[in-house]
């Protein structure tokens, strides 16, 4: 399942989701319009949060190893979804982190390899771990 495909079982979770890339607010808008996300989208084109989370910036075979080729591929032919053009680091890697009221950081996942993503399921285990 795609992460803004389980807008609302983060929703009845208690947890709102929010994405943040390393672009322009312009930008921002136009990726939320194209994707179809009803999902807030932060806008971080220094990449501040991205080093703040401890997110690394990718090597080669990190971002095309044949591990990470085999798996965009078939992730791409199951759920259709297309790699669009790459704004800001091309090498940046992402992660998935669950921050708690008061801003506390209680649970991450920051990518080891492009085909290292949380998926919701495990994010949302770890919300309601929580409680």
């Amino acid at each position: 399942m795609q992460l803004h495909r389980a807008r609302e079982q983060f929703e009845a979770a208690g947890a709102p989701l929010v994405l943040i890339g390393q672009l322009t607010p312009r930008h921002a808008a136009h990726f939320r319009s194209r994707q179809r996300i009803e999902l807030p989208v932060l806008a971080d084109e220094r990449r501040a949060s991205y080093k703040a989370a401890g997110a690394k910036v990718a090597t080669f075979s990190e971002l095309l190893g044949p591990k990470v080729v085999a798996k965009g591929l078939l992730t791409g032919a199951r759920t259709g979804a297309r790699q669009g053009k790459t704004l800001g680091h091309p090498a940046q890697l992402g992660g998935a982190i669950v921050i708690a009221p008061g801003n506390d950081v209680v649970w991450s996942h920051m990518a080891r390899d492009a085909s290292d993503n949380a998926s919701p399921e495990e994010i949302l285990a770890a919300i309601r771990g929580l409680g």
